[in-house]
């Protein structure tokens, strides 16, 4: 991998940013006051990756190093959706899935990353929660790259988050026909309400 693979890769971000209130779920599933699954079949669900989160996406060849990482992320994911569409009923189960949130749990305390405050936002909970979801229901999904984005492409109070970025979607649905809107939108909504609430704590 390039320097400029590393740096990619260092700059990178994953969120969960449908449902909107999918921390809370998972928050609510760890303490015991959910089961799974604790997103409904016809909700829409979406996993978001920002590559370039700090400096941008500039030159091609990072375009590249993020298309690429993309190409990879998408790929792993197949794979844990598959791994649970073939296992047994077992690992779909809400006490095994809880035991798996807590392990992680206790690992990312260990690596003193706050893990009680941070699970709910963890990047391998987040994935694992939506490769389980869609395994369960046995949903289609898709992924979509786009970017790096344009200043005609973003709104001025997103702009500063999401210019010069890459960004991938994964949706739990078949194709983009399917979501009724752009499959960036979820996105924008997602920055913008993160922006108003980090102003307003200011």
């Amino acid at each position: 991998m390039s320097l400029s693979g590393v740096v990619i890769v260092a700059d990178s971000h994953m969120a969960m940013v449908l449902p909107d209130d999918i921390s809370e779920r998972i928050s609510a599933f760890v303490a015991g006051k959910r089961a799974f699954p604790f997103i409904e079949k016809d909700e829409l669900a979406c996993v978001m990756y920002l590559y370039g989160r700090s400096a941008g996406v500039r030159q091609e060849s990072e375009v590249a190093e993020a298309t690429g990482l993309a190409q990879r992320t998408a790929g792993q994911m197949s794979v844990e959706i598959d791994g649970y569409l073939n296992s047994s009923a077992g690992k779909l189960d809400s006490e095994y899935i809880r035991s798996r949130y807590l392990n992680r749990e206790l690992q990312l305390a260990v690596e003193k990353k706050n893990g009680a405050g941070r699970l709910a936002g963890d990047p391998a909970i987040l994935s694992d929660c939506f490769a389980q979801h869609v395994a369960f229901y046995r949903q289609d999904y898709f992924f979509g790259l786009y970017g790096p984005l344009k200043e005609g492409e973003l709104t001025a109070d997103i702009r500063g988050a999401l210019l010069g970025r890459m960004v991938m979607v994964c949706y739990n649905r078949k194709s983009e026909q399917e979501l009724g809107s752009h499959p960036l939108i979820p996105v924008y909504v997602w920055f913008k309400e993160r922006l108003q609430r980090q102003s307003s704590n200011i």
